[in-house]
Formats: structure tokens, sequence, C-alpha cells
């Protein structure tokens, strides 16, 4: 029995020798294993692809953490500068106070003006950084409004020539001459006095763009908007009425669509039920 015991307890003890072994020989294998390596992030087109369809769906917030993300990884990549340029100024649209749009159209300039850096031949890079000094046009002195003015139009003309299918470089194109043909003589005499004078800009070139723009891209509200206030400008009533009903009728495909569409309403409104009634056909 003794023996028995004896057997029975010496037996226990190799179970015993051998499970700590076991667990060594699994503590060393562990200890031995490279470190867990943390999944590679999605390749740059992949998050491009998923910051537009971000946009589409209008949650700024989301395509900014995204690019900021990837921006950290590729500092210098024109495309992800672009696109974080414009969801910046996306965010203009509900920022909640003065200060914080005006830091905002700061913000998108800057950001835009990297791109160009980053890809000095990039139609779409010159395009941002345009629309970017057009987003500061409220928030800066009648000087500072001058000289962006200028620079506006020497970017998109640029734009235009490195890409001449780019319909919002016409676009910008189209407002500059809008809003230079009406400037008031303050900035006219700020203008003579730095510069000599402005470039001549006048509402035929203004419409003449924005007719480029809606045949590269007939569904964006803004040069639907934007050819009825020059034909309004013009004395054309009729006609800009009509492209005011065409805006009521078209999906915003951006936040400046639909800022546009909500401006041509009040357009509409503006110029009362009378004139509205008179303007039947469709715009084409």
């Amino acid at each position: 029995m003794e023996h028995q015991w004896q057997s029975k307890a010496m037996f226990g003890c190799m179970r015993a020798v051998l499970r700590g072994a076991a667990w060594l020989a699994l503590v060393i294998t562990c200890l031995s294993l490279p470190p867990a390596r943390a999944a590679d992030p999605p390749p740059l087109a992949e998050v491009l692809r998923r910051v537009d369809e971000l946009d589409a769906r209008r949650d700024f917030a989301a395509a900014i953490k995204l690019l900021e993300a990837a921006q950290a990884r590729s500092p210098q990549d024109a495309e992800v500068l672009i696109r974080l340029a414009k969801q910046q100024s996306n965010l203009i649209f509900s920022a909640p106070s003065e200060p914080e749009k005006k830091r905002l159209a700061e913000l998108c300039l800057a950001t835009a003006e990297r791109a160009v850096a980053a890809a000095p031949e990039s139609a779409r890079a010159r395009l941002a950084v345009g629309i970017c000094l057009a987003k500061n046009f409220p928030f800066v002195d009648n000087q500072t409004k001058v000289n962006y003015s200028r620079r506006l139009k020497e970017e998109t003309e640029r734009a235009v020539a490195l890409d001449p299918r780019q319909d919002l470089a016409y676009h910008m194109l189209a407002r500059w001459h809008f809003e230079v043909a009406q400037v008031n003589f303050i900035l006219r005499g700020i203008a003579k006095l730095v510069y000599g004078g402005l470039p001549q800009g006048t509402l035929a070139e203004a419409r003449a763009n924005l007719e480029r723009a809606i045949a590269l891209a007939p569904g964006r509200i803004i040069h639907r908007y934007q050819f009825a206030l020059t034909l309004l400008a013009m004395g054309q009533n009729r006609d800009a009425v009509a492209q005011l009903r065409r805006c009521r009728s078209l999906e915003p495909v951006d936040a400046d669509d639909e800022e546009a569409k909500r401006e041509a309403d009040r357009q509409l409104k503006k110029l009362g039920s009378a004139v509205a009634k008179s303007a039947e056909p469709a715009a084409k």
C-alpha cells in the first residue's frame, strides 16, 4: 500500500513538473514572438474615396478627421490638401460666429496654398486657392479685397489654362467679372492707388464664363444662381427668373449648391410673384 501511495505521489509530481514545463515553454514562446503589429492604414486612394462619400453625405467633421490622419502620413499630398481645404471651407456655413467663420476662411486658404506649393501644375489646387480667396472676402478690409481679387483672377485663369474642363474655374472667373464690373468707387480708388487700377471686368464676360460652366456641369446650382444674378444685373429679368426657377428643381451636390438653392428661393420671393409668373418657360 505504501509502495502504491509512493507511486501515485511520484506520478502526481511528474504531472505537475510536466504541466510546469509546458507553461514555461508557452511563456518562452510568447516572449519570443514579435510584438503584434497594428493593422496597416488603408491605401490613400481608399481614404479619398471615403472622404468623397462623407462629403456627399455632408459629414464634414468625419471627412476632416480622415483627411487629417492622411495628412499626417502624407503631409505634401496635393489631393489630400485640396479636399481638406474644401472641407474646412464647408464648415464656414455652420460656424457659430463671425470670428469662427473668419478663422475657417483663413485656414482653408492656407491649406489650399499648401496644395499649390505641393503641386504647382495642378489645376484643382490652383482652383482651390481661387475659391478660398473668395471665401475670405466677407472678412477682410478693402485693400485686402483688392489684393485677393487680383490673385483670384490669376489663380483661376491658371486653372483654366491647365485644365479647360474645370467648370468651377469658369464660375470663379465669372464671379470675378461680375464683382469687378460692379465694384464701388472706394475699391476702385484703392485699386488705382495701389495698382494703377483693376483689370477690366464686364457682365458680358461674366455671362460667357457662366455659360461655359453650365455647359460643363448643367446640374450645378451655383452656376445657374450666379447666372441669374448676372442676368438681373443686365436687366434680363425674365431669363433670370427662369434660371432661379431651374435652381429650385435641381438637387444640390454639395454645401455650396445647398446655399445657392436657398439664395435662389429668397431671390424669387424678393422679385415677387408677378415677375415669377411672367417667366413660365423653363430654363434650358
